[in-house]
């Protein structure tokens, strides 16, 4: 599939693998094709940077989702006399600062060696291709990965978008508006 890819958008996917990778997060999602397409130069990236969406905001957004995600965990553990922050703090003072994310990176290190795409980021990255093909163009571009995105049902990315006041039908429309323009004359 990857052959059909113009150079941005492969650009975007291998920015989207090492966000996952840097926010240690085990499978590439949805959410990192969005982050890896507003980190990008041409219209996906300007789209999403006029809905305020820019990486930062992308990447601040899934470091609160996911924070928002661990805290029932703690609090279940609490229930059960469980501290985490006291557990980390006993295992800093035992092995050193930081023992923990060496562990978590060790791990990775071992775990993987290439970044692994969780079911819907695959589905996003074929419907992605579908668009380009649909709106003619003769290679996906980034424009058409954040169409692929944008029409898969993922709660983290409806959240991101729902915390910036935008729709995902407006971004599409507004994408499909600057795909057209993108597409050379006599395709």
């Amino acid at each position: 599939m990857f052959e059909r890819f113009a150079a941005d958008a492969r650009e975007a996917v291998i920015r989207a693998a090492a966000e996952a990778t840097a926010l240690r997060d085990p499978r590439v999602a949805v959410a990192h094709l969005l982050l890896g397409c507003a980190a990008g130069q041409g219209p996906a990236a300007r789209v999403l940077g006029q809905a305020g969406l820019t990486p930062e905001a992308v990447r601040a957004a899934l470091a609160e989702l996911r924070a928002a995600s661990r805290k029932p965990d703690a609090e279940a553990l609490r229930t059960i006399g469980i501290e985490l922050d006291e557990v980390r703090s006993r295992v800093e003072r035992v092995f050193g600062p930081g023992a923990l994310e060496r562990t978590r990176a060790a791990a990775g290190r071992r775990g993987r060696r290439s970044a692994r795409f969780d079911p819907d980021a695959r589905k996003a990255l074929e419907l992605g291709l579908r668009h380009g093909l649909a709106l003619g163009a003769r290679h996906v571009g980034t424009e058409h990965v954040l169409l692929g995105v944008l029409h898969v049902h993922d709660p983290a990315v409806e959240a991101i978008l729902r915390r910036h006041g935008a729709a995902a039908d407006a971004l599409a429309a507004e994408v499909r508006a600057a795909a057209r323009q993108q597409r050379p004359t006599g395709t």
